[in-house]
């Protein structure tokens, strides 16, 4: 949805990342954690910060790293180029299951 809807970068910044969830069917009031987590994942750090996120999720570079531990088990943080792939596959897993 953020390559689709506003190009390839390395962040994009959180109306951004508001609409693409609101797409999804996100309602921002009732589900103001998965925004948080899009935040971190998909905000710069300069962002993060200035969303208050230190408190929520802890420090940006730890949250990256938790991230990465979660989605590939590995310590580092992941490209922008490496969610959108994930994302990819997932969708092709989904077409896949429901054909």
């Amino acid at each position: 949805m953020l390559l689709r809807s506003f190009g390839d970068k390395n962040t994009y910044v959180p109306d951004e990342i508001d609409q693409a969830l609101q797409e999804l069917g996100y309602d921002k009031q009732k589900d103001l954690n998965h925004h948080y987590y899009a935040y971190g994942m998909f905000a710069s750090e300069s962002c993060y910060e200035q969303l208050g996120l230190t408190d929520e999720l802890g420090n940006y570079g730890h949250f990256q790293r938790e991230v990465g531990k979660m989605l590939l088990n590995t310590p580092e943080p992941i490209d922008m180029h490496i969610y959108f792939e994930i994302s990819q596959q997932y969708q092709r897993e989904g077409k896949r299951n429901t054909h």
